[in-house]
């Protein structure tokens, strides 16, 4: 149990259960206890990290031989395809790329592998094993799930992406995408569940438990987010900025990153307008209502963790360059938002990093009208 002290702090934010502070003296705090992580429970972990891991060293083991047969033609490829087509009508296409793009990181720099540690040591600093371990599993599975629907059309020699969504084409290119890495990755996700399930907690809720169902709902609203904003580039600006002539139009069939960073596509105008799109379409929603059409429809929003209200336009216009502009600066960019979501396992609230930063946080809308506790 922790007491709260005579001087008051900060209340605690009922919509993401945030410690904030307390009212009177003599109230308690209940902070849960966890059983101590066992040897065999910590073997079990070390195993699934290990395991986690081969995918990455087999394609570290393999990679010279593989980039000597295949880096001419590649660059040939990219280059025909970059000049002689890429538009598309899907916002699925665009999807699809810059997946393929997360996706490499993830495997060349064994994500998942670090997944796994990363939810060692939330259990080794107190976090509850079972919540950890749900979130772990499933991250695991999501990635193995992801990469071979990512990497569909990766080998493909032809810049036109023909395969109908969920025909029986795209079923076999997806199944036949399966092997040792999605093998690898369900078994690390088993192992990491099996672990967690041998502690369970001894008293108390988890701090920032009612955030743990946010979790998938905001992938899921990132993703609804996404498919809109290339939707809307693809359909309605692409075709009117080539209309007025102050572009060659915009390729979204290489990808929202390819588009911004990757061989320089477009012109400077074309590249700033998707930038300042982007901003203008999370800042102005997120300022003016906390959510967008996503969070929206996935019944979540971004609130202050202080005063549980909207965030305000600073800080929005600051969190909005962090996600999603980030993930446009060359190199760096990606692997600081991966870092940044990743941060959620260590965090004992579970926010991502620039959530913590700002005061903010993700919540259920089913929370937001209610008053502090304390």
């Amino acid at each position: 149990m922790l007491w709260c002290g005579a001087r008051p702090s900060r209340p605690v934010c009922a919509a993401c259960r945030v410690i904030v502070g307390c009212r009177s003296q003599g109230e308690r705090i209940i902070v849960p206890q966890f059983s101590r992580l066992s040897r065999s429970a910590l073997s079990v972990w070390v195993a699934a990290a290990a395991v986690a891991a081969l995918p990455t060293w087999e394609l570290w083991r393999e990679r010279p031989d593989r980039e000597e047969f295949t880096q001419a033609p590649g660059d040939i490829y990219g280059l025909v395809c970059l000049y002689s087509g890429g538009s598309t009508l899907s916002p699925f296409a665009p999807l699809r790329r810059d997946l393929e793009a997360v996706m490499e990181i993830t495997e060349d720099w064994a994500v998942a592998a670090l997944v796994v540690l990363l939810g060692l040591l939330a259990c080794l600093g107190r976090r509850d094993p079972e919540v950890t371990g749900r979130r772990v599993a499933g991250l695991l599975v999501l990635i193995a799930v992801i990469e071979p629907l990512a990497s569909l059309y990766s080998y493909r020699r032809s810049c036109d992406e023909t395969i109908p969504l969920f025909s029986a084409g795209w079923f076999r290119g997806a199944a036949g995408g399966w092997g040792i890495t999605q093998l690898c990755l369900l078994v690390a996700a088993a192992l990491v569940f099996a672990a967690s399930r041998a502690m369970r907690p001894v008293i108390g809720d988890e701090p920032g438990a009612s955030q743990a169902g946010t979790v998938w709902r905001r992938l899921a609203a990132a993703l609804v987010d996404y498919l809109i904003v290339v939707a809307v580039l693809g359909v309605v600006v692409g075709p009117v900025w080539t209309l007025i002539g102050l572009g060659s139009g915009f390729r979204m069939g290489f990808g929202l990153l390819a588009q911004v960073d990757l061989f320089q596509v477009g012109t400077d105008l074309e590249e700033l307008a998707i930038l300042s799109g982007l901003f203008l379409y999370f800042w102005v929603q997120h300022a003016l209502w906390g959510r967008t059409p996503g969070k929206r429809l996935l019944g979540v929003r971004v609130i202050a963790v202080w005063t549980g209200g909207r965030l305000g336009a600073g800080r929005t216009a600051l969190r909005t360059l962090v996600f999603p502009l980030l993930a446009f600066v060359p190199d760096v960019g990606l692997w600081c938002l991966l870092a940044g979501g990743l941060w959620m396992l260590l965090d004992p609230e579970g926010r991502v990093l620039h959530d913590r930063w700002l005061g903010a946080a993700v919540v259920r809308d089913r929370a937001k009208n209610a008053q502090p506790q304390t």
